[in-house]
């Protein structure tokens, strides 16, 4: 089984689980872009539809694309109970059907580290028009601290993912890893070194929740923990393990 059958596998299990039949009420926000309305914006990897109805209710022409026929038709499904229309279909990220210079907004979360960021940063850049920006929040392997103990708790980066390590256990498939440098430094090349990176919170201790012991109080304390390193060390920032990743196509 090849690596995106996986990915489909799990993901069409996973949105399985989730309603379609709950009313959006999030705004995105994306720099240097002052309004969303009228734009053509492509949404990545659209997982259960949120963030594509998010889109669609604040005016934009919106489009998505997924490898989950699941995906697919939960977004659809949401979209027609917040009565909006978002045009979806299952595809590759790898090869983008969609024409030249078509978008002015290309928007993920949580999917450039699941694929050949070379492959998918040049159909991204060649879908953008001209002045467009691609924005998409990640994570991050830059943390040196918490990339020896990924590597040493669930596996390196090109080889399988353990999903569990005594009471730590890894979320998604296994084979996904967090964007690495060598991969930002590839798409800082595909977009002209246009690119910037963006760290609207700080992530540490609350990891040792997400793949630890979920407990409120646990969340409650790591966040106190993060909030309070930050204030401390404002430096550190660039190390959070979310990221938001800015890319502008320069003008012809």
């Amino acid at each position: 089984m090849t690596i995106q059958e996986r990915e489909k596998n799990f993901y069409d299990e996973l949105w399985k689980r989730y309603r379609s039949d709950v009313k959006v009420k999030k705004n995105i926000s994306i720099p240097e872009v002052d309004k969303l309305s009228g734009k053509k914006i492509l949404v990545c990897a659209i997982g259960e539809g949120t963030d594509a109805v998010a889109f669609a209710l604040q005016g934009a022409d919106v489009y998505g694309f997924d490898l989950s026929q699941t995906s697919v038709d939960k977004t659809n499904k949401l979209a027609s109970f917040n009565q909006v229309s978002i045009t979806v279909q299952t595809m590759d990220f790898h090869n983008l059907k969609y024409p030249d210079n078509f978008f002015d907004i290309i928007y993920g979360h949580a999917i450039l580290h699941h694929v050949d960021c070379e492959q998918a940063g040049k159909e991204i850049y060649r879908c953008l028009k001209p002045g467009g920006i691609a924005y998409f929040g990640e994570n991050s392997d830059r943390n040196p601290v918490l990339r020896w103990l990924r590597r040493m708790i669930f596996g390196k980066p090109g080889g399988y993912q353990k999903k569990r390590f005594l009471f730590f256990r890894r979320t998604g498939t296994e084979d996904e890893y967090p964007i690495t440098e060598d991969e930002l430094i590839t798409l800082r090349a595909i977009f002209k070194h246009n690119l910037r990176l963006y760290f609207p919170d700080f992530y540490f201790f609350q990891l040792f929740y997400f793949i630890g012991i979920r407990k409120p109080i646990v969340e409650k304390i790591t966040r106190s923990m993060d909030q309070l390193t930050i204030f401390i060390f404002p430096f550190l920032r660039k190390y959070s393990f979310f990221q938001n990743i800015w890319m502008k196509k320069p003008y012809l």
